[in-house]
């Protein structure tokens, strides 16, 4: 029985001793919930009458960009330029072979010298067949002179009648060659005009022949660069094909989109003589762009605009995309926030008796500055307001937070 009473007296003395060690243990006290303060940076409201930005982005083109195009069929001689290189105004570009066109020339030219001839002939001939029509009319007045004393003669017998006859075909014979003379002489204004027609082509077509053999030196019109050459040394290439392009170093433009809402904006403006200016930079340096004029029509996203260059700069290149800044007019009541204040794109938080306060905005415009602000507007915002600057990601009303000093 010792066995078997032993282990559950040992049992119950466990239990009892652990049961009287929970009823002993200390209470601690109950935790009171806590509400988390985020520390965060704040921006204060102050209204004034600022100028918004409008952000495009464009391509650089040149409204004088130029193909050089072959002025005949011919080989390639040597090509002076490479894709890039600055050029200077007479600078030989591209060189053909003079012999694909100098024969032409000869040719034509001896057309004209040919026609040239043709007419002084016909001048020459002209003044002789005036000479000889004049002595041939003479000559018709004897004959009908003769005519009229033989056929008297024959009438007192005193001559025959075959004398009368050939005298009467004599007669006959100069008149035909009196009206022969006449027609080659009344005929000398048609054909000196079919000549001088003639010359008159073939001296298009020798200028044509000597300016094709100019052009057969390519060069440059104007101070620029070249965008593309299109040839190499050696090859063959027909008429007008083209052979490089270059584009002046002055009077670059980008072209931008306009974006729809603010087209009309922009148009009132232009409508009314109002210069509108953009900023970029270019190359580390501030570049001023004027809007010279838009485009004559639009899409759904926008009206394009033309941005001239005001200067010039020599990192700016044709297809380079650049970032305009686009000066509007001023806006009354903007406040200038930072970026990471907007949420949802309408709206900013103003910290009030120590809580977050959810506010709807009008987003205007971006103010240029290092870094840009946002230029917003709202009826609901005083000067002196607090706003939140530091973006929460679980930003919401009525959390609580304290702005950092």
């Amino acid at each position: 029985m010792k066995k078997v009473l032993i282990p559950i007296i040992l049992l119950a003395l466990g239990i009892g001793g652990f049961a009287a060690l929970k009823a002993t243990k200390p209470v601690p006290p109950p935790v009171q919930p806590q509400e988390r303060v985020w520390k965060v940076a704040t921006v204060v409201v102050a209204p004034d009458s600022l100028s918004p930005t409008l952000t495009l982005t464009g391509q650089v083109e040149s409204p004088a960009q130029t193909n050089a195009a072959a002025p005949g069929l011919g080989r390639i001689a040597a090509v002076q330029v490479r894709e890039g290189q600055a050029v200077s105004r007479g600078q030989v570009l591209v060189e053909m072979d003079s012999r694909d066109f100098a024969p032409r020339v000869e040719q034509a030219r001896g057309s004209v010298q040919e026609l040239e001839a043709a007419i002084q002939g016909e001048m020459l001939r002209h003044g002789s067949d005036l000479d000889q029509l004049a002595q041939e009319r003479k000559l018709l007045e004897f004959a009908a002179a003769d005519v009229a004393r033989f056929e008297q003669l024959q009438k007192e017998n005193f001559y025959s009648q075959a004398a009368v006859d050939q005298s009467r075909a004599s007669l006959a014979q100069r008149q035909i060659t009196v009206r022969t003379r006449e027609l080659a002489v009344a005929d000398h204004q048609a054909r000196l005009a079919q000549l001088q027609a003639r010359l008159t082509q073939a001296r298009a077509n020798l200028e044509q022949a000597e300016l094709a053999l100019a052009r057969s030196r390519v060069l440059a019109p104007f101070h620029g660069y070249v965008a593309k050459v299109a040839v190499a040394a050696g090859d063959q290439v027909n008429t007008g094909q083209t052979l490089l392009t270059l584009y002046p170093a002055d009077g670059l433009e980008v072209r931008a989109k306009i974006p729809a809402p603010n087209q009309d904006e922009i148009l009132a403006r232009l409508a009314k003589g109002g210069s509108l200016t953009a900023r970029a930079d270019l190359g580390g340096k501030p570049q001023v762009f004027r809007l010279a004029r838009v485009a004559g029509a639009a899409d759904a996203r926008g009206l394009d605009g033309f941005f001239r260059l005001e200067g010039r700069n020599s990192s700016l290149r044709v297809g380079s995309l650049v970032t305009l800044h686009l000066e509007r007019p001023p806006v009354p009541d903007a406040i200038p926030v930072p970026y990471g204040a907007l949420y949802g794109g309408d709206s900013v938080y103003r910290l009030k008796e120590g809580r977050l306060e959810r506010v709807r905005i009008t987003a205007l415009g971006e103010r240029p500055g290092d870094p840009p602000a946002l230029l917003v507007q709202s009826p609901e915002l005083k000067a002196g307001d607090r706003l939140l600057a530091t973006h929460l990601p679980n930003a919401v009303g009525g959390l609580r937070v304290e702005a950092i000093q």
